[in-house]
């Protein structure tokens, strides 16, 4: 094997860890509103196992604790996250756009805690489900995703977004395989304020 080839190898292996990192520290500081703590005297060639210790303050490997299931909205540098808790299980999340904000009436300008009425929550997951919201089996289920520590299943990959005409009359869907078959120019429908075509 020659080094030229020996060299792309090297960097694509060194860009696939620096671009799963960054998903990774993005998706904690998104979730649990912190970055992991970093510990300058960890040697990272040695792995600790993943067991209490009884005489240590903390767990030899760090966790953040779980997201409490108790939000509706989060906003966060970008936009806005919304959350469903079907009685099925599961949960329901969304990433906000201003009409989806609307068609759920939610506040733009403060978060929500969910409703405590099993019956209630079911109704607005009726609703956020219109939305194109996607299901986890949980929290953690989707980080192990976005870690990469499972792949997506074919169904979570799945982009649906619907439209839903003010005077009450059809809807329109669109579908698509994955976040990678939207169009480069996508974006434009969430500015949308209608179906109309201005």
């Amino acid at each position: 094997m020659s080094t030229h080839v020996i060299r792309k190898i090297g960097l694509a292996i060194f860009t696939l860890v620096a671009f799963v990192s960054i998903a990774a520290m993005t998706y904690n500081y998104r979730v649990f509103g912190h970055f992991l703590p970093i510990n300058a005297d960890h040697n990272i060639f040695y792995h600790r196992p993943v067991v209490d210790d009884p005489n240590l303050k903390r767990p030899s490997c760090y966790r953040s604790p779980p997201k409490p299931k108790t939000k509706r909205t989060e906003f966060g540098r970008e936009g806005c996250t919304i959350y469903g808790y079907p009685s099925t299980g599961g949960v329901l999340i969304k990433e906000a756009d201003l009409l989806d904000m609307l068609f759920l009436s939610l506040p733009r300008s403060h978060e929500l805690q969910r409703t405590c009425d099993v019956e209630e929550e079911d109704r607005f997951c009726h609703l956020l489900r219109k939305t194109g919201a996607k299901w986890w089996s949980s929290m953690e289920d989707m980080m192990h995703v976005l870690l990469g520590e499972r792949f997506m299943t074919e169904e979570e990959e799945k982009v649906i977004v619907f439209g839903w005409p003010t005077d009450g009359v059809g809807v329109w869907v669109l579908r698509y395989q994955s976040g990678w078959q939207r169009p480069k120019d996508f974006g434009r429908i969430s500015l949308a304020m209608s179906g109309g075509t201005s």
